[in-house]
């Protein structure tokens, strides 16, 4: 029960439980948690929902394209990988060259930015794929809106706009979602890519639940694998399908499998990645202190996930720039 709750997966587990009729099996104390854990998650879906609403009174009479991201759009479309899961933030995608109207019509709303020290904004709108993150007063959930999906100094660069012409409707809203390949490889990207990979085991259930509500679709394996193609993520995706196969038995065809081997890495980089996973992504146990082998583990791949992110150049000024105003920040105040 530790691990799942310290996962932000026991609303998920109680879901599970519950469409596999084994809900009623569940001993009363335990069953009590899981219950509490699948309220906690209602809530913070409801107000996901009124985060949408709230923005798409602002925004659609503008005319801004509204693509939802992650969480957000699985709740909207009623994906299964939603039920029990615990969002945070909403996460939204505008064309770039509309990100300034969106931003402006946000904040005259009464939206206001969580991080306002100068280096952060900049940082955000040099280097990031998002603005800082935003807050109206008396909300429970965040606004990240997005121009792309992955920062744009990294290795891997997405056409955004590729993106967003292929995104989908959500029927009854004004929103749309990204395709479903593209649904998949945002997620793969998030946690292979974008990522320290540390306790995000509910990113790799995440992928698994994608693939099983979209694999059913006539033409989804071969437009997964020609997306990933064209948009750089061969890599992340043979990761992400090697650990959700392992570790959750997701159905991958073994035609896909095999065309995914070209996109793997060599062996001993493929080694090293799944001992450094198998230690850092699942849950730590909230009664020890981390053992050198973790602590290595999140180290390495923390170093990993910046070296991906940004050119060594940008990774030395950024590094020492974090230094320079933690050593220049107040006692208690926490940096980014």
């Amino acid at each position: 029960m530790r691990a799942a709750r310290g996962a932000r997966l026991l609303g998920v587990v109680r879901a599970r439980l519950d469409r596999a009729q084994l809900l009623e099996s569940v001993p009363p104390p335990v069953r009590a948690h899981l219950d509490s854990a699948w309220r906690v998650a209602a809530y913070r879906r409801q107000m996901v929902l009124r985060e949408m609403q709230a923005v798409a009174k602002v925004l659609q009479p503008r005319g801004v394209p509204l693509i939802l991201l992650k969480g957000g759009a699985y709740i909207a479309q009623g994906l299964g990988c939603a039920d029990g899961r615990l969002p945070e933030d909403l996460d939204l995608l505008v064309p770039r060259e509309r990100l300034d109207e969106a931003e402006h019509a946000l904040l005259e709303a009464g939206w206001t930015f969580e991080k306002t020290d100068p280096y952060d904004q900049h940082y955000y709108r040099a280097w990031s794929h998002e603005l800082p993150a935003m807050r109206f007063p008396g909300h429970a959930i965040e606004l990240d809106v997005h121009h792309t999906i992955l920062p744009p100094t990294g290795r891997v660069r997405p056409d955004a706009r590729a993106l967003i012409e292929g995104a989908v409707p959500v029927p009854g809203s004004p929103f749309r979602a990204l395709s479903p390949a593209d649904q998949v490889l945002h997620a793969c990207a998030h946690l292979f890519q974008d990522s320290d990979c540390a306790g995000r085991l509910r990113d790799l259930v995440d992928i698994d639940a994608l693939i099983r509500d979209h694999s059913i679709a006539p033409g989804f394996w071969s437009a997964l694998l020609a997306r990933a193609s064209q948009g750089g993520f061969g890599r992340c995706l043979w990761y992400a399908m090697r650990y959700c196969s392992a570790w959750l038995d997701t159905p991958v065809p073994r035609e896909v499998t095999s065309e995914l081997e070209r996109y793997g890495p060599p062996a001993m980089t493929r080694a090293a990645m799944d001992r450094l996973v198998s230690e850092a992504l699942p849950p730590r146990s909230p009664e020890q202190e981390p053992a050198f082998p973790l602590r290595l583990a999140w180290f390495l791949l923390l170093a990993r996930s910046m070296w991906l992110r940004m050119p060594p150049w940008l990774l030395a000024y950024h590094s020492l720039a974090k230094a320079v105003r933690g050593v220049r920040k107040p006692r208690g105040v926490e940096d980014e």
